[in-house]
């Protein structure tokens, strides 16, 4: 499919797509508002050549036309205008949903950490409104070309030179998408800036930040640094604009040239006798239409310009979301001898510094897995590798033998489950809220109550006014607010929604918690996943600081700089000293 061709699409049939009958109703109202009002001028004509003539039955025919005419119009244009608005709002709906299904349509995470990616959406996101009005400016469009088409055939009935006029709307037209232009290059070298001062104004006015901002008293200089870099793309936007007018100005004054040639052509003719006073009040009045709808089409045109740019953002987001698109083998029932790293590294997109490095690792079917190491050691990295969430730099990630790379990361993912360290405090109802961890059985009472007893959730539940119906967050009113280890608990629960995964991950999953809870926690748990784990192979693992934890595991890797320098049970790599023995020591003596 062609670029015009998309881009009439997201103009014009994503109106239809979004909103089929309105889209439907405004097209045939908004067609039929142009045709009587082009049209009903005719009907003066007869009146003021009736007169002429005293033919007292053309005049009556002439003053029927008009009044049933211009009531028309007008009746049309009111239903028009309303059914243009509802279509702009319904289209809005649709096209955030559609935003947010293409973002999410990339299977993995590392468009989240590319600048050009962040700033080519955030530039999406300020034109959605734009785009929602598409299909209303393509109908506006649509009816200035009808008028148009319409005035001139009429103007060439009284002579037909005049029907050249509606060309002099060509010199605004070319002027104006000169300005879109301008401000279009202008907008890209500032969207930068423009993201940035955004972030800071996100900073500067939630509540997360509040604490340290005040007590650092950083106001003042987030507030300096939003402000130069709102000066900075206001300057060059300012410029864009200006520019703009100027050239919009050269053009309607080669317009008001063209205008007032065809005015003092009418009144020689109409001098000369050439034309009746019918043809004359016909002329003048279609002139008059004729600078309205140059003025209107130059606008129509302008916006048009102007959104079928702000498509190429979305029209770009579909490219990138089809490119990205996940794909391949089916992922495996089940887990018989494990999943197998070989030689892999990794760096973030947009950096050259490699996170994991030569990482040669098996975890076996069936095992439960501990990564412990320093912060910064790349162990949540490595999670995200086995999740699917980013594919290795190099090397390979092998399930029973098979490239993860060949099998369909939705797919695979599906299989896996995960309470991540920086997990979501989501602002739904509380069985919503561990149910979304596996969305078929989102409101099965039974299914989240046996989740949340395996995370040990259950008295989170209990205690809440309304149990597994109570709001929560501030999003609503009177939502319950929790403490950081209730809404890990909650966390925890969703990850226990999937009951037979083949790999669930704990990523810092009880940081909240007491050493004694999560104690008793893992041990409830993993006494838990290691009888379950025979009928599908499934591997657990541990990402934890805590050693009375790690210790559980049956392999615990060691991990320092991005590789992998220790892995063994807890008796063996004490035994064999080293980092692990080390980290034991430090930990262990600071509870003496």
């Amino acid at each position: 499919m062609t670029t015009v061709r998309r881009t009439f699409r997201v103009l014009v049939a994503d109106g239809f797509r979004a909103a089929p009958r309105p889209m439907t109703v405004a097209a045939l109202t908004t067609l039929a508002t142009a045709l009587t009002q082009i049209a009903y001028p005719v009907g003066i004509r007869t009146m003021v050549d009736a007169l002429a003539r005293h033919d007292a039955a053309a005049e009556i025919a002439g003053t029927v036309t008009v009044a049933v005419l211009f009531t028309l119009s007008w009746t049309l244009m009111i239903v028009s205008a309303g059914r243009l608005t509802a279509l702009t709002d319904e289209v809005s709906v649709w096209l955030s949903a559609r935003i947010a299904a293409l973002v999410n349509a990339v299977p993995g995470l590392e468009h989240f950490e590319r600048p050009g990616y962040l700033a080519e959406l955030e530039r999406l996101e300020q034109r959605r409104p734009m785009l929602a009005s598409g299909p209303r400016q393509a109908l506006t469009l649509a009816s200035v070309v009808v008028r148009t088409v319409g005035i001139a055939f009429l103007l060439a009935t009284v002579y037909w030179p005049l029907a050249l006029l509606p060309l002099a709307g060509l010199p605004p037209y070319l002027a104006d998408k000169r300005s879109v232009a301008l401000r279009e290059r202008a907008d890209a070298a500032v969207a930068d800036q423009r993201r940035l001062a955004g972030e800071l104004f996100e900073l500067a006015a939630t509540a997360g930040p509040a604490k340290e901002l005040r007590t650092y008293g950083l106001g003042p200089e987030l507030r300096a640094r939003h402000d130069r870099l709102s000066a900075a793309a206001r300057r060059a936007t300012v410029r864009a604009a200006s520019a703009g007018a100027l050239w919009s100005a050269l053009g309607w004054f080669l317009y008001a040239a063209a205008f007032s040639g065809a005015i003092a052509l009418i009144a020689v003719r109409a001098a000369r006798g050439d034309a009746s006073a019918g043809q004359v009040v016909l002329a003048v009045s279609l002139l008059r239409r004729a600078q309205l709808t140059v003025s209107q089409a130059s606008n129509a045109i302008g916006q048009i310009v102007t959104t079928a740019s702000a498509a190429q953002s979305l029209l770009w987001l579909e490219d990138h979301a089809a490119a990205q698109r996940s794909g391949g083998a089916p992922a495996p029932g089940r887990l018989d001898h494990g999943i197998t790293l070989e030689d892999v590294a990794f760096a973030y997109p947009g950096t050259d510094a490699p996170v994991l490095r030569g990482v040669d690792l098996t975890l076996p079917a069936g095992g439960t897995v501990a990564l412990i190491g320093e912060n910064g050691a790349g162990k949540t990295t490595l999670v995200k590798l086995l999740t699917g969430m980013y594919a290795p730099t190099s090397g390979r990630i092998l399930l029973d033998g098979t490239d993860l790379a060949a099998i369909d990361r939705a797919a695979w993912r599906a299989r896996t489950s995960a309470a991540f360290q920086d997990f979501v405090k989501w602002n739904l109802r509380a069985g919503e809220a561990v149910g979304i961890g596996d969305l078929p059985r989102l409101d099965d009472e039974d299914a989240l109550r046996t989740a949340l007893d395996r995370a040990a959730g259950t008295s989170v539940i209990d205690e809440l006014p309304d149990g597994l119906d109570t709001p929560l967050g501030k999003s609503f009113q009177g939502g319950a607010d929790l403490s950081g280890g209730q809404w890990q608990k909650l966390a925890l629960g969703r990850a226990m929604m999937r009951d037979h995964p083949l790999l669930l991950v704990l990523d810092e999953p009880t940081a909240s918690l007491d050493a004694p809870t999560e104690d008793a926690l893992f041990r409830r748990y993993l006494d838990a996943a290691r009888r379950t784990a025979a009928g599908t192979g499934a591997i657990t693992i541990v990402v934890s600081h805590r050693f009375s934890t790690v210790r559980m595991a049956d392999l615990i890797v060691v991990m320092d700089g991005g590789r992998v320098v220790q892995a063994g049970d807890h008796a063996a790599l004490l035994a064999e000293g080293g980092l692990y023995a080390e980290l034991f020591e430090l930990q262990a003596r600071a509870y003496l």
